[in-house]
C-alpha cells in the first residue's frame, strides 16, 4: 500500500488525483493541517475489510468543496464515505485509527472492490 500526503490546500486544488490514486491504485492518502495529520483517505473496500463502520456518506464534489468540514469530521472520529459516480470511492477516517489499523492487521489488496455505505445526503 502506496501512503502519500498533501496539506489540505494541496488536496483541495490536486483532488482528482488524489481521489483518483486512492480509488483506482489502493493508495492511502494523510491530508495534512497546520503541519498534522488531519484525517486519512483509504480505498472503500480497504475500509471495509479493515472492520470500518461508515457513518456518513458524501459525493467527491461535495467533499473537495468542504474539504474543511470533511477533515473536521474525520478528525472527530468520523468515518466518512466519497463517492464517485455513485459508487464508493474512498473513507476518509481519523489518522489515529489508520494508524492503529495499519499497524495491528496489514490488510493488502488494491482496494478496487465495492463496500457498502450509506446513501449520499
Amino acid at each position: 500500500m502506496e501512503t502519500t500526503s498533501s496539506s489540505a490546500d494541496d488536496t483541495r486544488s490536486g483532488w482528482s488525483p488524489v481521489l483518483t490514486r486512492v480509488r483506482l491504485k489502493g493508495g492511502h492518502h494523510v491530508v495534512t493541517r497546520h503541519g498534522h495529520p488531519a484525517a486519512v483517505l483509504v480505498p472503500a473496500a480497504w475500509h471495509a475489510e479493515a472492520g470500518g463502520a461508515v457513518t456518513d456518506t458524501i459525493t467527491a464534489q461535495d467533499a473537495v468543496r468542504g474539504l474543511a468540514e470533511l477533515l473536521d469530521r474525520a478528525h472527530a472520529g468520523e468515518h466518512v464515505a466519497v463517492t464517485y459516480r455513485g459508487r464508493a470511492a474512498a473513507v476518509a477516517v481519523p489518522p489515529e485509527w489508520h494508524a492503529h489499523v495499519s499497524s495491528e492487521n496489514p490488510i493488502g489488496g488494491d482496494g478496487a472492490a465495492s463496500a457498502e455505505v450509506a446513501e449520499p445526503k
